[in-house]
């Protein structure tokens, strides 16, 4: 299995809470990352033959890029990889820059999955957050993109908000959930040093983000998504395959700004700077290998993140499943952690690969 993913790293503003590398760009920066990245495809595919099963443009904002430099990126991939039958192809939208004119030359490309970035419905939240966007223009583009045609769809919602409540949060998913989504991703807020939201917000209690997470899996069971991964609850048959991908550390090539890559047992980042990738778009950059006593951790760790778990085997030797009975189960020779070892993962996962 082998995915591609295209980091496009231009946003319009930072949100408050975000460390990702971004930046503005004109006209002229947006040609030659274009130029750069098409570079960067033709080098990895002239390398890598296997055809595509994942495809996912993410960022940044992808959209910014404009249509047509967007669809001329894809037709570059189309010009140099092969697609397996089926393929996921995911492109990360933002509501206000979401248009009729952008998903029909995403469609007209090839693109069957489309994943959206709408954090919250409610107003306050969204400003508290430094979203673009409000309620409305998230509403609309949802609208947009299923009467573009596409049915496979995705949300990105966040929870832990300064101020958020059980009320807040609960109108959120219902509202987002009576539309006909078929993923959803939820992540609690994660306060990171030097954002502005760091500096202004204190973390919300473990007792009332708890709560959140509860009727988070509450909703989503009730409208029929499975949580198949500590963050990620999915419709039968709509688990985000490209995301798999990192989890159960099949081949990936990251191109772009700061992208990162696990290809053929190594791993490879570019550095958080547009005109390095600009000036040396390929080969990719900083190899580090990966010792076999990682692998096996890495292994052990993300495997754990999803619902299906890990094969026995894998697990240190003295392991004791009565241990983590209350958070766990064993079944057809798999170990796997259910929503409330998911609560303390970390800590599990702590135990079981270090504890003496």
């Amino acid at each position: 299995m082998l995915s591609l993913y295209l980091h496009t790293p231009f946003c319009r503003r930072k949100c408050a809470y975000c460390a990702f590398y971004s930046a503005p760009a004109g006209e002229e920066t947006k040609d030659r990352f274009l130029a750069a990245m098409k570079k960067a495809i033709a080098g990895a595919a002239e390398e890598e033959k296997r055809p595509l099963s994942t495809l996912y443009l993410g960022g940044g904002t992808p959209a910014l890029l404009g249509e047509e430099r967007l669809a001329e990126m894809l037709q570059a991939v189309r010009e140099h990889f092969v697609f397996e039958p089926q393929a996921e192809r995911t492109v990360e939208l933002n509501p206000e820059s979401t248009t009729p004119a952008l998903l029909q030359t995403l469609k007209d490309c090839g693109i069957n999955r489309i994943s959206l970035g709408v954090q919250s419905l409610n107003e306050e939240e969204l400003k508290i957050l430094g979203r673009l966007h409000d309620r409305e223009v998230a509403l609309d583009a949802l609208q947009m993109i299923f009467e573009a045609g596409f049915t496979n769809v995705s949300v990105d919602v966040m929870f832990g908000l300064p101020g958020q409540t059980a009320e807040t949060f609960g109108a959120t998913l219902d509202e987002l959930l009576a539309y006909p989504v078929t993923h959803l991703s939820a992540y609690s807020l994660q306060l990171e040093e030097g954002t502005p939201l760091a500096e202004n917000a204190e973390p919300m209690d473990e007792e009332r983000e708890e709560e959140l997470w509860w009727l988070l899996c509450r909703k989503a069971r009730e409208q029929g998504f499975e949580h198949y991964e500590i963050s990620n609850f999915a419709k039968p048959g709509y688990a985000s395959r490209h995301n798999t991908a990192y989890w159960k550390r099949t081949d990936y090539i990251g191109l772009g700004p700061a992208a990162h890559s696990f290809w053929k047992g190594v791993r490879y980042s570019y550095p958080e700077d547009l005109a390095a990738f600009c000036e040396k778009p390929w080969p990719l950059c900083t190899p580090q290998s990966v010792s076999q006593r990682e692998a096996v951790e890495e292994a052990i760790m993300l495997g754990l993140r999803l619902k299906e778990g890990i094969p026995l085997e894998w697990m240190p030797g003295g392991f004791d499943y009565t241990r983590y009975e209350a958070f766990g189960r064993v079944e057809n020779g798999r170990f796997a952690l259910n929503e409330r070892g998911f609560t303390l993962s970390n800590s599990i996962i702590s135990d079981i690969l270090y504890r003496e």
